[in-house]
């Protein structure tokens, strides 16, 4: 083989190698394996679709799936008597959306589904929803639409009683659900969820 032969080989070679190299880049640098690389952040690879319903929110106004869409949704199921949890998630949430930009603002929605809508009526949300931020939107009033939709968006709570006639707490998860502007599950997030953490987070997914 002559010199002018190996060099040509040798060239193409080159080539070859920086074009799979920036393939392997760019496919690096999607905002999906950006997001899967941070521990306790799970975006699928396939959305997951989500039963239609219907609540109503801190102001006693119907609520369905569909006046939700067009903006991404950051679920979160508690309930106001919640001691340590709830408090802590909203606090970390309001600290986070108020470090996003304006127009990163208005490209989500932030969700709390009420897992004891008994005690969790509009007149107890609204001036809980307002302590936190008044942007953010509560969920309750239908506790036949409310296991679906904590099934299907991998959210558990159980009712916990106390003793000495102590009012009842609820058990529940703490993650984030991510719906998609399509209504779609998209994925979620595990605490912790303080601002540091989350406002990358928030700015990425928008780039899904």
């Amino acid at each position: 083989m002559s010199q002018r032969t190996l060099w040509t080989a040798a060239l193409w070679l080159a080539v070859i190698l920086v074009v799979v190299g920036q393939w392997y880049q760019h496919r690096e640098d999607q905002p999906e394996q950006t997001l899967n690389r941070i521990d306790g952040v799970t975006v699928f690879p396939t959305p997951l679709s989500v039963s239609d319903f219907n609540f109503i929110n801190q102001y006693g106004d119907a609520v369905t799936q569909a006046d939700l869409l067009g903006r991404w949704q950051l679920v979160f199921f508690g309930f106001t008597f919640c001691p340590d949890i709830c408090p802590t998630t909203l606090a970390d949430l309001s600290r986070s959306y108020r470090q996003l930009s304006a127009a990163d603002q208005a490209q989500w929605h932030v969700v709390l589904v009420s897992i004891d809508p008994e005690r969790d009526t509009p007149e107890m949300l609204q001036p809980y929803m307002q302590y936190f931020n008044s942007e953010f939107i509560a969920l309750t009033g239908n506790p036949e639409a409310l296991p679906t939709l904590a099934s299907e968006l991998n959210a558990f709570y159980a009712r916990a009683e106390r003793p000495d006639g102590m009012a009842y707490l609820m058990d529940h998860s703490a993650n984030l659900a991510l719906i998609d502007p399509q209504g779609r599950y998209r994925g979620f997030i595990e605490p912790p969820h303080d601002a540091a953490r989350m406002v990358p987070i928030l700015e990425t997914v928008l780039k899904l």
